[in-house]
């Protein structure tokens, strides 16, 4: 109960400042991946693969003001290409089912609704969907990201407990990929003990227009549709047990 009133009077200050003082910036942040490599039974591949790192970090950009926010690969990460780094992809990737990859999330705080751009099997899809209520539970333990004193907040996804630190100075419930809807810029995100995503640079001057839009490019579908199509690609990977799919060729 304690929590659910603080968040209530933090959420009630974002919203006052917001609407008192125009505010938008750029948060770079590190997002850091760590590769699991299962065992192929083909030694040569298998040998290969303990050479590659066990770890890889990219750069991802949040544009926002406080009407919108995008998420996005930053334009650093569009310009290089690592051929060891796609190989690391590869190998980590090889023989397990398909799965989606987030390219950008578009979020309109006015309209409470949201865009997200997947890639997946080659192919890209707008979903479109409203905004969802996260479940965050605030935790009055506070820590220093940059020159911002961060709060902490806790959800469970996926059956993991993510840890959220968000600075109430940014007063925009922004963040990187799913973890907005705090009463603050999110600027760092721990997952299973481990951070995964931490702001390097935050720059409050309010971003170009032309950098904050929405994806536009992709099949538009549902959150349910999209689903059903990758629960299919799964099963028919499962099935067909070489990782191959018709799907490609289409």
């Amino acid at each position: 109960m304690k929590h659910t009133h603080l968040a209530i009077l933090l959420l009630a200050g974002t919203l006052n400042a917001a609407a008192q003082t125009p505010i938008g910036g750029t948060v770079v942040y590190t997002m850091t991946t760590t590769y699991n490599f299962e065992p192929t039974g083909n030694d040569e591949w298998d040998a290969y693969a303990r050479t590659l790192p066990t770890e890889g970090k990219f750069e991802k950009v949040l544009y926002f003001t406080a009407e919108a926010s995008l998420y996005d690969v930053s334009s650093l990460e569009k310009e290089a290409t690592s051929g060891l780094q796609e190989k690391t992809e590869f190998f980590a990737s090889y023989g397990k089912p398909p799965k989606p990859a987030l390219k950008s999330l578009y979020i309109d705080y006015q309209e409470e609704s949201k865009v997200s751009l997947q890639e997946f099997m080659t192919r890209e899809f707008l979903v479109e969907s409203p905004l969802d209520n996260k479940g965050w539970k605030l935790d009055p333990t506070r820590k220093k990201i940059g020159e911002y004193v961060c709060m902490k907040a806790t959800m469970t996804l996926k059956g993991d407990t993510v840890t959220a630190w968000f600075a109430p100075e940014i007063p925009v419930p922004a963040g990187p990929a799913e973890y907005y809807g705090l009463p603050g810029v999110v600027l760092a995100v721990e997952r299973l003990g481990e951070t995964v995503l931490l702001a390097t640079s935050i720059d409050l001057s309010p971003p170009p227009a032309e950098l904050l839009v929405k994806p536009e490019n992709g099949k538009k579908t549902s959150p349910e549709a999209f689903d059903r199509i990758v629960e299919e690609k799964v099963e028919e990977f499962k099935k067909n047990g070489s990782g191959k799919s018709d799907y490609y060729r289409k």
